[in-house]
């Protein structure tokens, strides 16, 4: 029997109408987990994440900074409300019904995402997806350090650990394989998939899509 057909979605601006990390920054200054001026740093490692010139790893620790000693328990009260009252109204309920319409097909769907563990899994649950990658954390004797996990999976990172969870679920080879990204920091997993679709593209990521004739799905944002 062959398996189903892999679906891969990207988190932020392709299912989401902005970017999750960057999202709780700015909730955490506002509930006063994390100072003002992390406000700037904030934005300052947003431009470069557009740019394609995104020193993630430095962002990954800053974006971990407010969780440092907590437990899991704490870091999830932190972030439940977050998710109610941010990201639910960030969904795109057009990239849902693209979810939907692949679920109906019976396509085996994989979320794929640079951000964290922290706010990628319980967004991964809200949206029903079995699989989820992003960027692990570390926690020893049961508290977070601050500090991540290799790989970090943006670029060649998010392609390698697509591909290791594919070779655990039995899927040889990327034929048949659909990706749905936004950035042209997915551009190294793009090329790979057999059907890569372009969702909202930044303008980098849009010329390359043009000059090789991939699919670009403009989406509502509504």
């Amino acid at each position: 029997m062959s398996k189903p057909n892999l679906v891969i979605f990207d988190l932020d601006n392709t299912i989401l109408k902005g970017d999750s990390d960057y999202s709780m920054i700015n909730y955490l200054i506002e509930n006063n987990f994390l100072g003002k001026s992390a406000e700037k740093r904030n934005e300052k490692f947003m431009n470069e994440y557009i740019n394609g010139k995104l020193d993630m790893s430095e962002y990954t620790k800053f974006t971990l900074s407010a969780y440092v000693g907590k437990t899991q328990q704490e870091i999830d009260e932190i972030i439940r409300p977050f998710i109610k009252t941010i990201i639910e109204p960030m969904i795109n309920v057009f990239a849902l019904k693209l979810i939907h319409d692949h679920k109906d097909k019976g396509d085996e769907l994989l979320l794929a995402s640079a951000t964290n563990e922290l706010i990628v899994n319980p967004i991964a649950r809200r949206l029903d997806f079995k699989s989820a990658i992003s960027t692990k954390v570390e926690f020893i004797n049961g508290k977070c350090t601050g500090f991540f996990l290799h790989p970090l999976t943006i670029g060649s990172g998010k392609f390698h650990a697509v591909k290791s969870w594919m070779e655990e679920h039995k899927y040889s080879n990327f034929l048949g394989t659909i990706f749905y990204s936004d950035s042209i920091n997915d551009l190294p997993l793009l090329e790979s998939v057999e059907m890569p679709k372009v969702v909202n593209p930044d303008i980098r990521l849009e010329k390359i899509a043009n000059k090789r004739g991939w699919e670009i799905i403009n989406l509502p944002k509504i």
